[in-house]
């Protein structure tokens, strides 16, 4: 069972969150946590990007690092398959009003299933949601963490391909996206958006274009008459583009296995088939070992949650919130008519989908968003849906409809849709997770900063924005 929502939909939760407003303003200091040395070892519990890449991060800065993945083999959950887009420009916080009003597309449409509406972790974290949209101001603050997170894992990735190069590589395919418009007064509001202008302030700035120049830069894109006559939701009402040159794609299973054989190669240990099944806590409230298939543990100095959607649960067992929840999407890989040109950009359209570049001959389709539990399904016929929605974006029989294959995954939203990143409440365990759909564009810059607060170094970033404390407010007072 499933029901449409959209932001009139707030469970009664408003009311009952108005309570935390002055415990979770930003302005009051977060409580002051101890002071971190850089430590001799580290666990890191989850091999996705984000255990993979902090591993990597912390092994650079010499820790001894040992990642404990549950699979037989790194990446092979929201981190196997995703978006392919790499779209810093889309730093953007979903738990906005405002947002999900001016949104056609699928967050207005968002499918919640039953299982989610008795789940009372679901509707704690529908609680935080709701009041980081509706309270004055909470929703500028979290985009404003948003796009200093964008920009700096921007940097971080253009760093590590300078020093690794293809040792590090993912395919790299779109050279920046191109979002079209369907109304000429969302684009003006896009162009003069606060996101626009700080873009523009990294010397980023967004490019408006009309139609004709939209169709030059990508001459696969349906021109205005391509769908007439046809029930596909073509281009019809296109009135331009803005072009954002910092975005990128990429296959991010084929940079997890290139980081896991370079950390491999530097000394990381990476224990696979390996679950965790307690954490244990000394009498002091540090972690003293994790417990592993029951009987093994591991020892360290310190601890990453770094487990997804996935990290709520067990941080849970040791009195830490980390309010994560799984909001599910699908994907659809699509073969392009050879005879037509490769896209070079990835390709947006707020009524009709995302289409991310892979290379010359694919692209592929991502979007739809489900609250339904950890239903890990792949659900062809969601991808299906995405084809058809997304078709009438590219010229008639752009799309080889018959060479898709399809993907299911879910995202680990935060309940303020901000990366969940630092030390916790348990002084040596820190937290890596909560990037929802921007895990892939934002793990360079998360596992980053993890590292560098691990050991103790000065940080680009506000930690405060990021801290998993943000959702301990009776601690300010304790």
């Amino acid at each position: 069972m499933s029901l449409k929502i959209g932001i009139s939909l707030a469970f009664g939760s408003l009311g009952a969150t108005a309570a935390f407003a002055v415990l979770s303003d930003p302005d009051i200091p977060l409580p002051t946590k101890q002071k971190t040395e850089k430590p001799k070892s580290a666990v890191i519990i989850g091999g996705g990007i984000l255990g993979l890449s902090t591993a990597f991060q912390l092994n650079r800065r010499g820790v001894e690092v040992t990642i404990l993945e549950k699979n037989s083999s790194p990446a092979q959950v929201a981190s196997y398959c995703n978006g392919a887009v790499i779209v810093p420009s889309m730093a953007a916080s979903w738990a906005s009003a405002q947002l999900l009003a001016d949104n056609p597309g699928e967050l207005k449409s968002m499918s919640l299933s039953l299982k989610a509406l008795t789940d009372p972790a679901f509707l704690r974290w529908s609680a935080w949601f709701w009041f980081n949209s509706f309270w004055p101001g909470r929703a500028n603050y979290n985009h404003e963490s948003q796009r200093q997170l964008a920009l700096f894992s921007l940097r971080c990735m253009n760093e590590e391909i300078e020093e690794y190069g293809e040792t590090l590589g993912f395919n790299k395919g779109a050279n920046g996206t191109l979002k079209l418009f369907h109304n000429k007064a969302d684009m003006n509001k896009f162009i003069n958006s606060k996101q626009a202008k700080f873009w523009s302030n990294q010397n980023m700035p967004f490019k408006e274009l009309t139609v004709e120049e939209c169709l030059e830069l990508e001459p696969g894109i349906a021109n205005l008459e391509d769908w007439n006559g046809s029930s596909v939701n073509g281009n019809e009402d296109l009135v331009g583009g803005v072009y954002c040159p910092m975005d990128s794609s990429g296959d991010i299973h084929v940079y997890c296995k290139n980081i896991e054989k370079l950390c491999l190669e530097r000394g990381v240990k990476i224990e696979y088939n390996s679950t965790v099944t307690a954490i244990n806590v000394d009498d002091d409230g540090l972690i003293h070992s994790v417990q592993v298939n029951g009987d093994k543990k591991f020892r360290s100095d310190v601890y990453v949650l770094a487990m997804g959607a996935t990290s709520g649960g067990l941080a849970r067992t040791l009195g830490v919130n980390v309010p994560v929840y799984p909001l599910k999407g699908h994907m659809a890989t699509v073969k392009i008519n050879p005879e037509m040109p490769a896209i070079k950009t990835n390709i947006y359209s707020p009524k009709q989908g995302l289409l991310g570049v892979m290379g010359d001959s694919q692209v592929r389709l991502s979007g739809i968003v489900e609250a339904v539990g950890f239903n890990y399904e792949i659900e062809p016929e969601k991808g299906r849906s995405l084809i058809d929605k997304v078709e009438g974006v590219m010229k008639p029989n752009y799309l080889l409809k018959d060479t898709a294959w399809f993907h299911s995954c879910l995202r680990p939203v935060s309940c303020d849709d901000v990366a969940i990143l630092g030390q916790s409440k348990v002084n040596n365990l820190f937290i890596n997770t909560g990037q929802g759909s921007k895990g892939w564009s934002f793990s360079w810059g998360c596992s980053t900063f993890v590292a560098q607060l691990i050991c103790g170094e000065e940080t680009y970033l506000e930690p405060k924005r990021y801290s998993p404390l943000r959702f301990h407010p009776f601690t300010r007072f304790l």
